[in-house]
C-alpha cells in the first residue's frame, strides 16, 4: 500500500530494496491508484527527501489524480508511464515542485 510506504516503508516493505536492488520500492500509477500512490510516485521518482516531499493532501497531487481519473473515465486501460506521469507534472508545476503545491 502506498500509503503505508508514505507513513512507514519498513513496516509495508520488509526489505531493504536499496540495499537489495539498489532502487526504492516503486508503484505504478492506474486507475485504481489514491493520492498516497502519486504523492509516493512523485517523491520516489524525484528523490524528494522528507522535508521536501509532497503528501496525499498537496494541490500538485490532487491535480495530478484529477487528470489521471479523466484519463480511465475516457477508456484508459493501461498504467501511466514515468513520461506521461513527468509531463503532468511539469503542467502543474511547471516551476518545479515546492512545498507550496
Amino acid at each position: 500500500h502506498a500509503d503505508g510506504l508514505l507513513k512507514n516503508e519498513e513496516i509495508y516493505n520488509i526489505f531493504d530494496t536499496n540495499a537489495i536492488l539498489k532502487r526504492s520500492a516503486s508503484v505504478s500509477i492506474s486507475s485504481t491508484s489514491g493520492f498516497a500512490g502519486i504523492a509516493y510516485w512523485i517523491n520516489d521518482h524525484y528523490k524528494l527527501t522528507e522535508k521536501d516531499a509532497v503528501s496525499k493532501h498537496d494541490k500538485l497531487v490532487i491535480c495530478l489524480k484529477e487528470e489521471i481519473d479523466r484519463a480511465y473515465a475516457d477508456g484508459r486501460v493501461t498504467v501511466m508511464s514515468d513520461e506521461e506521469l513527468e509531463e503532468l507534472v511539469k503542467k502543474y508545476a511547471p516551476d518545479g515542485i515546492h512545498k507550496s503545491h
